[in-house]
């Protein structure tokens, strides 16, 4: 990246060519929403993040042929570019946990749906505890629409399926207390 940056972004604007055709792929064989998962990016500096994973990410999501599925985009660590991602063409900006959601959506506002952000380390306490995390993302995101629960990012390999179950459970019940 920092010694041969030609090399790197033809190979960048090789990659997102075959990513852009994976997702119309996907939406071909009736996928109803895509996305484009960036787990590194946080760990660029907010100069190499623009230049080599928002623009990567803006290119994509602008050339994508599609009819109406909508594009979630997931960076990992980004906090610092959230309005930015939001600006890129998405309808769905993915958080992870360590960014709060209530002052997302402040920052974002309605441009697009946020997905997220339970901390996924969450899934390994108690059912009572799970539930209490759900209940705090819920809160903070507050009332309406545009928030699709998930975990913040990937659910980890060793988590108890039925801890998941729990969670799936808790964002249901929640859902249905927090907005009625």
């Amino acid at each position: 990246m920092l010694d041969d940056p030609d090399t790197f972004e033809a190979l960048l604007k090789k990659i997102g060519e075959t990513v852009r055709l994976y997702l119309e792929a996907q939406i071909a064989a009736g996928a109803d929403a895509v996305q484009i998962f960036d787990t590194w990016g946080g760990v660029l500096t907010p100069e190499h993040y623009r230049k080599y994973s928002l623009d990567p990410m803006f290119e994509i999501v602008s050339t994508l042929h599609r009819t109406g599925e909508p594009v979630i985009v997931f960076s990992k660590g980004s906090n610092h570019a959230l309005t930015e991602i939001a600006e890129i063409g998405a309808d769905v900006v993915g958080l992870d946990w360590t960014v709060d959601i209530g002052e997302a959506r402040r920052l974002i506002g309605e441009r697009v749906a946020l997905q997220g952000n339970l901390d996924p380390s969450a899934l390994y306490a108690s059912p009572e505890a799970i539930r209490k995390e759900v209940r705090s993302v819920l809160r903070k995101f507050g009332d309406g629409a545009g928030h699709i629960f998930n975990l913040g990012h990937g659910i980890l390999p060793d988590v108890d399926p039925e801890n998941a179950r729990a969670m799936v459970r808790a964002v249901k019940e929640e859902s249905i207390t927090f907005h009625s």
